[in-house]
């Protein structure tokens, strides 16, 4: 294995979807070159930063929701005192708890760890094309279907959104197996991670990442991680389709 090998082969290191015999030669080509070692290094601390800059943003917007909750309380319990004085203070501070609570959003932030390795899979094998072991006959995306016991019928259930199913193959996201599948029309392309449900399935949610929107949805036997190029208006219909479809 060469520095142009590991070159192609670092993004399928990164997410472990390396054969064991190539990780080994990967492994012993990096270990005997500083120049691809170096650069490995380099991905990984991006990497990382990734992860904890979404991880960050997550728990800011939560934050920031808690605070605008006490506020709101404090202020209603402020007026209710007064309640005596001004008469028109209850219906005014419930008013105002209706506008601001209507900021706060309405279900937690997506898993930042979906987030992040959703986010870097779809821009690298779907916005950077880059080499990857797509199927895209039908025979074979049904093998891997049932590899990962998910029905067929749910994959085609999601032509309904008005795209297409185009190629498939397995990922891993969050450490976790998943079905990716790419669904495209008129040059917009959505990456559908799809799995069957776990104990605890992922919840109706939506985020974004950098140039990136992101859902996250759960709907009958499956659960779901959407993600797309295109515009939040466009990501948040095709998720609501996708949802009623299933």
């Amino acid at each position: 294995m060469n520095c142009a090998d590991i070159k192609e082969l670092s993004p399928l290191w990164h997410s472990n979807e390396l054969e064991d015999s190539r990780r080994v030669a990967f492994d012993r080509h990096v270990d005997g070159c500083a120049a691809c070692g170096r650069e490995l290094r380099e991905q990984c601390v991006l990497d990382a930063q990734l992860r904890a800059s979404v991880a960050e943003d997550a728990a800011l917007r939560t934050e920031r929701s808690r605070v605008i909750e006490a506020r709101v309380r404090g202020q209603i319990s402020s007026e209710q005192r007064k309640r005596w004085l001004f008469p028109t203070v209850a219906a005014a501070a419930a008013a105002i708890a209706a506008v601001v609570f209507l900021t706060v959003p309405k279900a937690a932030p997506p898993n930042p760890v979906l987030v992040a390795d959703a986010s870097r899979d779809h821009t690298i094998e779907v916005v950077q094309k880059s080499p990857r072991r797509w199927r895209t006959a039908a025979g074979d995306i049904a093998a891997l279907e049932q590899s990962q016991g998910v029905s067929d019928a749910d994959v085609k259930a999601i032509e309904a959104t008005g795209y297409q199913l185009q190629r498939a193959k397995i990922c891993h996201v969050a450490g976790l197996a998943w079905m990716h599948l790419v669904y495209a029309k008129d040059g917009k392309e959505f990456s559908v991670y799809l799995r069957v449900k776990r104990t605890q399935p992922v919840t109706e949610a939506a985020a974004a990442s950098g140039p990136l929107q992101l859902a996250t949805f759960s709907k009958g036997r499956v659960e779901a991680i959407v993600v797309t190029a295109t515009t939040k208006s466009d990501c948040d219909k095709f998720t609501q389709d996708a949802a009623d479809a299933l």
